[in-house]
């Protein structure tokens, strides 16, 4: 409850702030918000409490700009933005809660958790990208699952440190999101059930296992307000576990590929099929009925429901297509300037649709009721999301403080004077350096040894380091320093900010530390072991330690790979740079927080993991049987690749290579329309490249004259064949045909003055192309009237027209001595062909082919005069 006082304070904290932020509007977060939000926001500091104004908003990524920025549901505005520059134009899964902000770049694999209450960076961690692995939230819990190993790893949400020991589960594992109630709910397919784990100060643990489907069933998950739904992709079976009533449930359609939200918010559960082009609605999915198959619209994605409508994201057009409980379709949602993905999210009662790769989102209440959110902030920059980098931070710089004013009690956000370093001159485009998260403090003996990591996105000129009562600044490449001259017993909170010429970047903020001349021995040189994706460091107990800090040390300097706080003799590491040399050194802490001297270092050890996916990659098919395959070296990832696997669409091994070939050609009685290229090295199997195959140039044919008789014709024709395959031709007429690819066909055995379709049909490498062309045989009675073209000294062949004009549509041409018959005669244009061997004439000759020939080009046959032709 907001009361009086409190009210009071904040609204004297806003009246500071904009006073402050009309000389130089800076911070931590970039604020875009006015009144009592801004009083909010930057007074979280000293209670550590959100206050319920918050109530309502949700975090959106935008992958181009590479910033996070909060939108307030209510208003359909932005109050809050945090550029992450280090994670621009990459994938970032964005978790959250009222006091935590944690985000995943599913590219490198790092972690970092942002501390709403304190209003910076708090902690850091780092996964293995190549892992899938997902984070989960719920108030005090954090929750890192490597669903590929099966891992379930509690950790504190503010600093991402272990939070007890982890939970080792049948892999893989799916789902992983928390319930309304605080559950955990994730699927073992091995074992064709799901689990609910709760936590509690020493970790995590199963409180619920429920049978859902046979053991090895592909299994898909949406976890609702109190449980969960599980979609049997193997079968058609479903089954609903909310509270303590468990429901089956049969799709009216295999649920073969299904998908799912990984939240499902109010009654209304939908599972999209897309293989049956089908939406399957549970109306109220605790009771389990009722079940309505739907058409799913073309180009639809997975379906959201919320408020008792169905919502379908349509990337193509940049619409979300809206869909009553009965399948009807209501006016669909354009986001404007979409383009890419759409994700919907709902959070708070309401559904956000936010277009993470352009800069426009959406809110959408209750009631249907939308607003725009532009993301980016009236004025700025929208960058391009084809383009890399250049785009402009939106986070103001600060200027250096007063060294005469003391720092805060509590570290937070920190407004200081007008004259910040590069924010308003624009005479240069950069960016601030980005958190040097995660921040480690060591107490000693009135001192505290502050380290922090690597700050990236920028270069660094130096490093501020504040506290309650002092401030310190070192040069941009050093990475910890010495704080002395503090109390014993008092507890300090330390806050570092890096800075360049473009100005700060976001805070970085350490936990409580208190001083103490107590502290334990140093512990003796770890060991250090490396395996697939993960390095893991032991070391023997101290006495007298309550926990140690493990430092990762890259070609022996600190850099920005996370430490480890644990309360155990060993740490695993995940995310370090393959390829690189690591060692290690463990620092241990009393139950007072003091801190022993750093161990020797450990042994050596190298990173690694299953190597990349193989870039380049080409196919195209070379003969009707045979495929050329090439590709460029695969990212080794720490180990030389061994091998290269190809495959099928359907993943029938075609070849296999050694570690230096870049290409193979194969064989394959089956056509191929797709192929994939897999690295191999001591780690395994990377992920694999997939690409369409070219086929070969298609085979064509062209009928280029057809000359019949009263009981015979001759199709000239001519075949073009690219591709060099095997070809075979077959030329038709009335019944009669001939197997020859000369170019010429002569068909007997036809009825006189009918009409017939002369057709040559050509096919080589798998490929076919035909051609037809109408024509008559004369009759019989009469007898042919045969000449010959004429055209002694043409440059060009004598074309034949569709009428007897030489302005009408040229039909073909004829050679010099081509034989034809005539079918009939009729006047038209004058044509003086004297000057290449015929004669003058007005008189047109009309062929079996209903085309027509200048007379002046023809000489008829000895035995023959142009009498004997009949007039048309």
């Amino acid at each position: 409850m907001l009361t009086a006082r409190r009210a009071d304070r904040l609204r004297r904290a806003g009246r500071v702030v904009r006073q402050r932020l009309r000389r130089s509007m800076s911070g931590t977060l970039v604020v875009a918000a006015t009144g009592a939000l801004l009083g909010s926001a930057f007074g979280l500091g000293a209670t550590g409490q959100a206050p319920d104004i918050f109530d309502g908003h949700a975090w959106l990524w935008s992958r181009p700009a590479g910033e996070v920025a909060r939108v307030n549901g209510g208003s359909g505005t932005v109050e809050l933005r945090q550029p992450v520059v280090d994670s621009r134009g990459h994938r970032v899964q964005v978790t959250q809660d009222d006091r935590f902000l944690i985000l995943h770049d599913l590219d490198t694999g790092r972690v970092s958790s942002i501390d709403l209450s304190r209003m910076g960076f708090s902690g850091s961690a780092a996964t293995d990208p190549a892992s899938d692995v997902t984070m989960a939230l719920s108030e005090e819990d954090a929750v890192l699952i490597d669903r590929t190993r099966g891992l379930v790893r509690p950790l504190d949400p503010a600093t991402l440190q272990a939070r007890g020991e982890p939970v080792q589960l049948p892999a893989p594992l799916t789902g992983g999101v928390f319930d309304g109630t605080g559950a955990l709910w994730l699927g073992l397919p091995s074992q064709g059930t799901v689990v609910a784990l709760a936590g509690s100060d020493d970790g995590m643990s199963v409180t619920r296992t429920v049978p859902v489907a046979d053991p090895g069933h592909d299994l898909a998950l949406s976890v609702l307000d109190r449980g969960v739904l599980v979609v049997d992709r193997s079968s058609d079976a479903m089954v609903s576990v909310a509270g303590d009533k468990v429901r089956e449930m049969t799709a009216p359609t295999r649920l073969t590929g299904a998908q799912l939200p990984d939240r499902t918010v109010g009654e209304l559960a939908v599972v999209t099929v897309p293989q049956g082009r089908s939406m399957i609605a549970i109306g109220d999915v605790g009771d389990g009925r009722p079940v309505r198959r739907l058409g799913l619209p073309d180009g639809g994605g997975t379906a959201v429901p919320f408020a008792g409508r169905i919502y379908v994201p349509d990337e193509g057009s940049g619409r979300v297509r809206v869909f009553t409980e009965d399948g009807t379709e209501l006016e669909p949602i354009r986001v404007p300037r979409a383009q890419g993905e759409l994700e919907l999210v709902v959070r708070e009662q309401r559904l956000f649709v936010n277009a993470v790769d352009s800069p426009t989102a959406l809110v959408v209440n209750e009631s249907g009721k939308v607003s725009a959110v532009e993301k980016y902030g009236p004025g700025s920059p929208v960058p391009d999301p084809t383009a890399s980098g250049g785009v402009p931070s939106e986070s103001p710089s600060p200027a250096g403080p007063s060294s005469a004013a003391p720092a805060p009690s509590t570290p937070g956000p920190q407004v200081p004077g007008p004259d910040a370093p590069g924010s308003e001159s624009g005479e240069e485009d950069g960016d601030p350096p980005g958190a040097p998260v995660p921040v480690t403090v060591l107490a000693g003996d009135g001192q505290v040894r502050v380290s922090w990591g690597r700050a990236g996105g920028s270069a660094v000129d130096r490093y501020l380091v504040t506290w309650n009562g002092g401030r310190t600044e070192v040069d941009g490449d050093e990475l910890s320093t010495v704080v002395t001259g503090l109390r014993n017993g008092q507890s300090y909170r330390f806050r570092v900010v890096a800075r360049n010429e473009f100005g700060t970047g976001p805070p970085a903020l350490s936990e409580p530390v208190v001083p103490t001349a107590a502290a334990p021995p140093a512990p003796q040189a770890p060991t250090a072991a490396a395996a697939a994706g993960r390095v893991t460091v032991t070391w023997p107990a101290v006495d007298g330690a309550r926990e140690y800090v493990v430092t990762p040390l890259r070609n022996g300097d600190p850099g920005n790979d996370p430490r480890q706080t644990v309360r155990g003799t060993s740490a695993e590491f995940e995310g370090l740079t393959f390829g690189a040399r690591y060692t290690f050194t463990v620092v241990a802490r009393n139950a007072g927080g003091g801190a022993s001297a750093a161990s020797p270092p450990s042994n050596a050890v190298v990173p690694f993991s299953r190597p990349g996916a193989p870039p380049g990659v080409t196919a195209r098919q070379v003969s009707q049987a045979e495929y050329r395959i090439t590709w460029q070296a695969a990212a080794q990832n720490g180990r030389p690749v061994q091998r290269y696997v190809v495959r099928d669409s359907a993943g029938r091994e075609l070849d296999e290579t050694d570690g230096a070939a870049r290409g193979t050609t194969v064989s394959s009685a089956a056509e191929l329309t797709r192929v994939s290229v897999t690295a191999v090295n001591a780690a395994g199997e990377g992920p694999a490249r997939s690409v369409a195959v070219t086929p070969l140039p298609a085979v064509s044919v062209t009928i280029t004259d057809v000359n019949p008789g009263a009981e015979t014709v001759v199709v000239l024709f001519d075949v073009t064949n690219p591709g060099g395959g095997e070809l075979t031709c077959t030329t038709s007429a009335g019944g009669e045909s001939v197997n020859d690819c000369d170019g010429r066909a002569d068909l007997a055995g036809l009825s006189p003055a009918t009409r017939y379709t002369a057709r040559v049909t050509v096919r080589a490498g798998g490929q076919t192309d035909e051609a037809t062309r109408g024509f008559t045989t004369s009759s019989a009675s009469q007898g042919d009237v045969v000449g010959w073209v004429v055209c002694e000294v043409c440059e060009d062949e004598v074309p034949h027209y569709a009428e007897p004009s030489t302005s009408s549509e040229v039909r073909g041409y004829l050679a010099h001595g081509t034989e034809i018959t005539a079918v009939c005669q009729t006047p038209g244009e004058f044509v003086d062909a004297t000057d290449k061997g015929g004669t003058r004439s007005s008189v047109w000759i009309r062929k079996p082919d209903d085309n027509y020939l200048p007379y002046a080009h023809i000489d008829l046959d000895d035995e023959a005069s142009l009498s004997q032709v009949p007039r048309c």
